[in-house]
């Protein structure tokens, strides 16, 4: 009933992750707050049987790029203790930089939650990030090693 309240909510949107073209394996449902430029996720689920499979980062990501063209630039959510985890992978930590005085009263207070948050950077796209990085990796060993193999005393 709370998930369907929020979703049905004019205030929140919702993104969601479909696989094999009908099959919806997870979602997210966030609250705008253009002025403050900041979103607050309500909730964010993978389905079970798709955990751990990388669909909670790929969404996330998908949602951050989202973000990024409606000018948001930070993200507020209440992890419970089984998601502190997953919210620290996708950059969020509990210290909070952005003042308590521009989201106090615009976001939902919940007990037995950690208020998390995460900067979403313009210049990072991260729908491509995994690929990007790993780029990078490649790029990394391919320099040292042909550094090591100019270096190596015969």
């Amino acid at each position: 009933e709370y998930i369907v309240r929020l979703v049905l909510d004019r205030k929140h949107e919702s993104m969601v992750l479909v696989k094999d073209k009908n099959r919806v394996v997870g979602g997210v449902c966030y609250r705008p707050n253009y002025q403050e430029k900041f979103i607050e996720i309500a909730f964010l689920a993978i389905s079970h049987t798709e955990q751990v499979k990388g669909y909670g980062t790929r969404l996330m990501n998908k949602l951050k790029d989202h973000c990024k063209t409606q000018g948001l630039q930070y993200f507020l959510t209440y992890a419970d203790n089984n998601a502190i985890g997953y919210f620290k992978k996708q950059g969020f930590s509990n210290y909070i930089k952005t003042p308590i005085e521009v989201w106090k009263d615009l976001i939902k207070d919940y007990d037995g939650g950690t208020l998390m948050e995460a900067y979403v950077n313009k210049n990072i796209d991260y729908s491509n990030l995994s690929v990007n990085l790993q780029k990078q990796k490649d790029f990394l060993i391919n320099s040292v090693s042909k550094f090591l193999n100019i270096k190596q005393v015969r």
